[in-house]
């Protein structure tokens, strides 16, 4: 059966919990766990490696039961969420496991040529794992420029 993502977990238990939300309403929800394909060739920690999927032709309708129950008791607390349009349905690192190309991008990230992110399947943004501090203010000689006192 084919089915698509409709929420992202980095652990198993609210996925679950959630997945058995969904069949008590009636749809066949099933649980995936890529954690350890992720161990396996991103060579890092698996995160939004937990996907709860359904049919695609019941998608809409399972995504749009999902929102109401957030809304009057949260059940994507533990979700992983895009910080641009909040969808739950998120991969980490950014590539598709679908085709052959992710090899290449693997080599690229342990070679640290391409960064490790996040990635929103429904409005595209990437966000990194970690946010840094803004860089200070440096002077021609690359030394963190003071401000005056007046």
């Amino acid at each position: 059966m084919k089915t698509v993502p409709v929420a992202t977990f980095n652990e198993r238990e609210p996925a679950v919990r959630l997945q058995q939300r969904l069949e008590a309403a009636g749809f066949t929800a099933v649980v995936t766990d890529q954690s350890k394909i992720e161990r396996f060739w991103f060579v890092s920690e698996p995160l939004a490696a937990i996907h709860l999927e359904v049919e695609p032709s019941r998608y809409l309708e399972a995504r749009r039961l999902i929102e109401d129950w957030d809304r009057t008791n949260p059940v994507l607390t533990d979700a992983v969420r895009c910080p641009e349009c909040h969808s739950s349905r998120v991969e980490y690192p950014q590539m598709t496991r679908k085709f052959v190309t992710p090899s290449i991008g693997v080599v690229l990230m342990l070679l640290r040529l391409v960064p490790r992110e996040f990635y929103c399947l429904d409005c595209h943004y990437t966000w990194p794992k970690e946010s840094k501090a803004p860089e200070p203010d440096r002077d021609l000689l690359g030394w963190p420029v003071r401000k005056r006192r007046v």
